[in-house]
């Protein structure tokens, strides 16, 4: 075997001395795919929605530049006039009428995608034409394509746009459609692609019905919404409407990338919690929902078992047969074969990843394990604990695959999940903001551009359960052994690494306290500690046995001491963990299957750029 291995490893020592700069090399383009109404639909030339924050502002009769203190006291007055009501009322629905459906699910209005065509929806053409404010989300997926454009080029990235009322099976035909433009285009024999929310829906149902043509290289489901969303029947559902500003806030916040002060949004949610927010939610609720009823795409994110309860109420079996038809084929399809999908394109040289959030309860009704918007059951098919709580002693992962796939606090089983040997879950992120994230913005790079993840148990850098080093997450914890929250009990060791990260970019903490509740594990941390946004604390940590609990952290902004916050981080001890180590990822390691998987990319990788050699 020695001498295998030595064999081996001159040949590529050898090989890696080819000079490879001469070679022509083909780049993969990236096309990205966003999510329920992102892509700006226009009439006749003219944007009709989404509105313009400035546009909604107009509507309130709220037309000076704000602070978000002066825009709560101007909200106030305005909802303390009796008109309020009828006002609002008028604004919502002239807002939505513009996207109005009929019953057969055609629109009723002629709407387009505000730009459309491989041509000119490339970074570069957005940036050609001066059209970078309907990139959609405030920019987010904009700076998602400037990240890409970094490794591929501004040519080279892609923003399908499409309308989003739409069936699904329509959309994939003009995507497939849209492939071949970007093919033509840019020369390459396969693109990458990179969905996020509703998008996957679209990108789900190409593969389904196209990946045989073998267009696809590596494919990554961002947050995506495949088995459904609890978010879109808590709509439909016949009684109020409730919203949990606290999340909402903290949503928005990521998606403006701001991190609020705490006074200014104690201030706002309770502003927002007032009695009269039910009511306006619910005069919403019925503004939006009738226009929208025969809204073919809103229904495919149905789940496909809620689906006959919530059509019997809005839909009608005759006006609304074409809706309810194209459903149930997407529901009977794709949505109930996302793994044979996957299977099938894999088998045709695709590389499908998944990347999930948790860790949010909706920002509607339901209590479930989320990413705010998606249930991570329906994101990747996970078995989840209800939200709040934690799998109960005793409970065995579903699926015995000798993976540890049920997550360190223990609220999410990935044994039966949809596609879990290539799925991530990064708890405490919201919906959709992985640019706001550095380890995870890694993550779905690696994913897009490299071959150096062979699964989600393959890489140290890269566990399969992360925790969220956004910003507004304050802060972040792992453990060196393992670099995720489970520990690993090694041998005879008693004392490992746990490093407590701030992960803030303005704020400084103050550490008060770290503490453990399971009696098994014990940080060794007795005296406070400032940390500097970006700094890091390495807190020695024993553990005596193979258990479960939580972590908790107590701290305070430099500026404001006297408050206290506490953060807690669930964790799992375990005896034996089958993820990659920290003791795999150092040279001369004995463990050989790593150090195979590891061998067999790079083999990979120098193969591909001997064959790029002859390519011109």
């Amino acid at each position: 075997m020695k001498r295998f291995l030595t064999f081996v490893m001159a040949v590529i020592v050898a090989v890696a001395s080819i000079p490879f700069a001469a070679a022509t090399k083909k780049v993969t383009p990236v096309v990205m795919v966003s999510g329920f109404g992102a892509t700006a639909l226009v009439e006749d030339g003219e944007a009709v929605f989404p509105p313009s924050i400035n546009t909604i502002l107009n509507a309130l009769g709220i037309n000076e530049e704000l602070t978000l203190e002066k825009a709560i006291d101007e909200l106030e007055i305005w909802f303390q006039d009796e008109g309020y009501v009828v006002q609002l009322s008028a604004i919502v629905e002239r807002i939505i009428e513009a996207i109005r459906v009929n019953d057969d699910g055609s629109s009723t209005y002629d709407l387009k995608p505000v730009v459309s065509g491989a041509e000119n929806t490339s970074l570069a053409a957005f940036k050609l034409q001066d059209m970078l404010d309907y990139v959609p989300y405030t920019g987010s997926e904009f700076l998602d394509m400037e990240s890409i454009a970094q490794r591929v080029g501004d040519e080279n990235v892609f923003n399908f746009m499409y309308d989003w009322r739409v069936d699904y099976d329509v959309v994939a035909d003009e995507f497939k459609a849209y492939i071949d433009d970007v093919l033509e285009l840019t020369g390459a024999e396969k693109v990458s692609i990179y969905s996020i929310s509703q998008g996957c829906l679209v990108v789900g149902q190409y593969l389904y019905k196209y990946a045989d043509l073998e267009q696809t290289d590596k494919v990554v489901f961002d947050t995506p919404v495949l088995g459904g969303a609890s978010f879109v029947t808590d709509i439909l559902s016949d009684g109020s409407l409730t919203l949990n500003f606290p999340v909402i806030l903290d949503l928005l916040s990521d998606i403006l990338h701001i991190e609020l002060k705490l006074s200014e949004m104690e201030k706002l949610v309770e502003f927002l919690e007032g009695e009269w927010i039910a009511g306006a939610i619910d005069i919403g609720k019925n503004i939006i929902v009738p226009p929208m009823k025969g809204c073919v795409a809103f229904w495919q994110m149905v789940p496909a078992a809620d689906f006959d309860e919530y059509a019997a109420i809005y839909l009608d079996s005759q006006a609304n047969a074409k809706v309810i038809e194209a459903v149930r084929n997407f529901h009977n399809g794709f949505m109930g074969k996302i793994t044979e999908t996957f299977e099938n394109a894999t088998a045709h040289g695709s590389e499908i990843s998944i990347k999930a959030c948790s860790g949010f309860p909706l920002v509607t009704n339901s209590e479930v394990n989320s990413d705010a918007i998606v249930d991570v059951q329906y994101s990747c098919g996970a078995i989840c604990a209800p939200y709040g709580e934690t799998f109960p002693d005793g409970y065995v992962q579903a699926v015995d695959n000798g993976k540890n796939s049920i997550s360190p606090d223990r609220t999410i089983d990935l044994s039966a999940g949809y596609w879990p040997h290539r799925t991530w879950v990064v708890e405490g992120l919201y919906h959709g903001q992985v640019e706001w994230c550095p380890r995870s913005l890694a993550l779905v790079e690696t994913l897009l551009f490299t071959d150096e993840i062979m699964d989600a148990y393959s890489s140290y850098e890269f566990p399969q359960f992360m925790q969220s080093e956004a910003p507004t997450s304050d802060l972040s914890i792992r453990f060196a052994n393992t670099n995720s929250n489970f520990l690993l009990l090694e041998g005879d060791r008693e004392e490992y690494t746990m490093t407590l990260k701030n992960v803030s970019k303005e704020k400084t903490f103050v550490i008060n306290s770290i503490e453990c509740d399971n009696g098994a594990v014990n940080p060794g941390y007795s005296s406070k500690k400032i940390l500097l946004p970006g700094e890091s604390l390495n807190v020695a940590v024993t553990a005596t046995q193979a258990k479960s609990g939580e972590i908790k952290v107590t701290y305070s902004e430099a500026k404001n001491i006297f408050k206290t916050s506490e953060k807690t981080f669930g964790i799992t001890v375990l005896e034996n963990y089958s993820g990659a180590t920290a003791e795999d990822t150092m040279p001369g390691n004995s463990n050989l299957p790593v150090f195979i998987r590891y061998l067999i990319s790079v083999i990979k990788n120098l193969f591909a750029k001997i064959v790029s050699l002859f390519q011109f």
